[in-house]
């Protein structure tokens, strides 16, 4: 299943001339599958390659992940953001959260790629919402 590359970091790779195609995966130049990097020098250089965070803030309760996958592009060689998902849901409860077991497969997949997953566990989270109002004061 084919995943949309970020319309807005397409147009940022394409106004520095270069190109983001679809080989099996997104892949910036024909060769990266990531847009965001801290080496890919050879990329950096052309600007095609940032290094700068793409951020976004929101607020976990209105979403209640049971988890993040943080991942090297050598696990997107592989897997699909639903394939992953659903990899780790079946194996949370593992000793690294399913961390190893997805990196091994990636590398049984064939990724010739590096391969860094973190996965964080929010499923047993507790959120603390505190409000001061002035009569309360």
């Amino acid at each position: 299943k084919q995943i949309c590359f970020q319309e807005r970091e397409k147009k940022r790779i394409n106004k520095a001339g270069g190109l983001v195609t679809f080989n099996g995966v997104w892949r910036v130049a024909g060769i990266l599958a990531t847009s965001r990097a801290l080496g890919d020098y050879p990329l950096k250089d052309k600007k095609l390659v940032i290094a700068d965070p793409d951020i976004l803030t929101f607020d976990l309760s209105d979403h209640n992940p049971m988890f993040i996958i943080l991942a090297s592009d050598g696990l997107w060689d592989t897997f699909s953001n639903e394939e992953a998902v659903a990899f780790i849901k079946e194996r949370i409860n593992e000793p690294h959260f399913g961390a190893k077991s997805i990196t091994l497969q990636s590398f049984y997949r064939g990724s010739a790629d590096n391969i860094t997953v973190v996965i964080i566990n929010l499923k047993d989270r507790k959120y603390s919402i505190s409000e001061a109002k002035k009569n309360q004061l």
